[in-house]
C-alpha cells in the first residue's frame, strides 16, 4: 500500500500539478502517491517547476495548502529575533538550554527527556534510521500505524526495507486503536500515531490514547507525532509527557512551524526517554541545527500564550466559516481539530487544484478509497472566504 503525502512531497506534488504536469496522486483506487517513487524525479526537474511556482506566487490571493499559520508569528517572537542577530555570528550553545528548560517545566518532564531540532521532520527522518534503519536495531521490520495518515516518518522507514502495516480508519476517520492492538506481532518494530491526524484533523480521545500507550508501550515502542497538538486546548491534550516521565517507551515529536507560525524558521522537538534521545542524537544533528535567532524567537514564542490563543481563536473562526459554506453547498467534512479540513469533493483531484489555482487559490487534494478529497488550510476569514466564493463556483 502506498501512503498519503507528507508536508515535503506534498510541497513537490503541488508545484508539479500547478505547473500542469501530470503526476497522479493515486495510482490505482483506493491508494496514494507512492513518495518513494516521487523522489527518484531528477532534481533539476524540480529545481525547474519549482521556479514556475513561484513565479505563480504573486498572483495568489490565498496560499492554503500547507498548513501554515496565516497569521505569521508573534511581535514578541519578532522583536527576540531582531535582539538576537546582534549574536548570529555565533553557534547556539546556551539557547536551546534554556528552551529545553522551559518545555520541561510545562510538561512535567526532565530536560534530558527532551531534543529540539530544526521543525519536526528531521527528527522523524531520525526516528526512521534509528528504528529500521540501524545496525543496533536491526534493519528494517514492520511498523504498524494507520491508512491516511501523515507519511514523513513511513516513508523514510519504507527505503529502510520497513513494511508498514496499516490499518483502516473509523468511519469517524479516526485510529481504530482496537484494531492495531490485534495487528501487533513480534516483527512489530513500533507503532506511529499522528494525533491529531494529518490529513483528516481528527483526534483519539485522549483518555484512551492514555490507555494505549499504556497498556501497548512495555510490548512495542508508541510513536505518536504530535504537530497539531497545540490547536487543541491545553486541558484537551493527552497525557503523554506523563507517561514518558513516569518512564513508559513513548516518543512525541512536535513543532513550532503550525501555531508559532515558524514553518520558514524552523523550530521542533522531541519529547522521549533520556536514553533512547541520547541515542538518537547519533543519527541528527539536532541540538546543533536551530540557530541562535530561531532559538530566541522560540524562547519568546513558547511563553507567548496570548498569542497562541489568539491564533487557536481566529482558527475556529476561519474553519467554521469554511464549515458554514461547505453546508450551504451541500457538501459534507471531516470536523476538524487542526487547521485544516478534509472533504469529498465531486471531481478528479487534479482538476480541482487546477481549477482553484486558476482563481488565485493554492490548495491541496489526495484520494482515498477512490474518493477524491480536498484537504484545505485554514486561513484567515478573509482567505477563506475566498476560497469558498472559488469553491461555489466551480463545485
Amino acid at each position: 500500500m502506498d501512503h498519503p503525502i507528507s508536508r515535503r512531497n506534498l510541497l513537490r506534488t503541488g508545484a508539479l500539478l500547478t505547473a500542469g504536469l501530470s503526476v497522479s496522486r493515486a495510482s490505482r483506487a483506493g491508494s496514494f502517491w507512492n513518495p518513494v517513487a516521487a523522489n527518484a524525479l531528477h532534481e533539476q526537474t524540480l529545481v525547474t517547476e519549482f521556479a514556475q511556482l513561484g513565479r505563480e506566487m504573486p498572483k495568489l490571493k490565498a496560499r492554503i495548502a500547507f498548513n501554515e499559520n496565516p497569521h505569521g508569528i508573534s511581535q514578541k517572537a519578532k522583536d527576540a529575533i531582531v535582539k538576537a542577530a546582534e549574536t548570529g555570528n555565533r553557534y547556539a550553545m546556551f539557547e536551546g538550554q534554556e528552551l529545553k528548560q522551559l518545555i520541561a517545566a510545562k510538561e512535567g518532564v526532565k530536560p534530558e527527556n527532551i531534543m529540539l531540532s530544526a521543525g519536526s521532520s528531521e527528527l522523524l527522518t531520525a526516528m526512521a534510521v534509528f528504528f529500521t534503519g540501524s545496525a543496533a536495531k536491526g534493519a528494517g521490520g514492520t511498523i504498524l500505524t494507520s491508512q491516511f495518515t501523515y507519511d514523513d516518518f513511513l516513508g523514510c522507514s519504507k527505503k529502510f526495507g520497513a513494511k508498514i502495516e496499516a490499518v483502516p480508519l473509523t468511519k469517524e476517520y479516526r485510529y481504530d486503536l482496537a484494531a492495531m492492538k490485534a495487528k501487533i506481532t513480534p516483527d512489530t518494530k513500533l507503532v506511529y500515531i499522528c494525533n491529531p491526524n494529518n490529513p483528516t484533523g481528527t483526534i483519539i480521545p485522549a483518555a484512551d490514547l492514555v490507555a494505549f500507550c499504556k497498556e501497548v508501550s512495555p510490548k512495542v515502542p508508541v510513536f505518536v507525532d504530535e504537530a497539531y497538538i497545540d490547536f487543541l486546548k491545553p486541558e484537551d491534550r493527552p497525557a503523554l509527557p506523563k507517561l514518558v516521565a513516569e518512564g513508559a517507551n513513548v516518543f512525541l515529536t512536535r513543532t513550532f512551524s503550525k501555531i508559532h507560525g515558524f514553518a520558514g524558521l524552523r523550530l521542533g522537538y522531541a519529547i522521549g526517554p533520556e536514553k533512547f534521545l541520547t541515542e538518537l542524537q547519533n543519527y541528527s544533528r539536532g541540538e546543533w541545527n536551530p540557530s541562535v535567532t530561531t532559538l530566541k524567537a522560540g524562547i519568546a514564542s513558547y511563553q507567548d500564550e496570548e498569542w497562541q490563543n489568539f491564533c487557536r481563536t481566529e482558527n475556529d473562526k476561519a474553519r467554521e466559516l469554511l464549515y458554514k459554506g461547505l453546508k450551504e453547498k451541500g457538501y459534507e467534512y471531516v470536523p476538524s481539530y487542526a487547521n485544516f479540513v478534509l472533504f469529498p469533493i465531486r471531481m478528479k483531484t487534479k482538476v480541482f487544484e487546477k481549477e482553484m489555482f486558476g482563481n488565485g487559490i493554492l490548495t491541496s487534494t489526495r484520494e482515498y478509497n477512490a474518493q477524491p478529497y480536498c484537504r484545505v488550510s485554514i486561513g484567515t476569514v478573509d482567505e477563506m472566504g475566498m476560497f469558498m466564493d472559488v469553491f461555489k463556483k466551480i463545485a
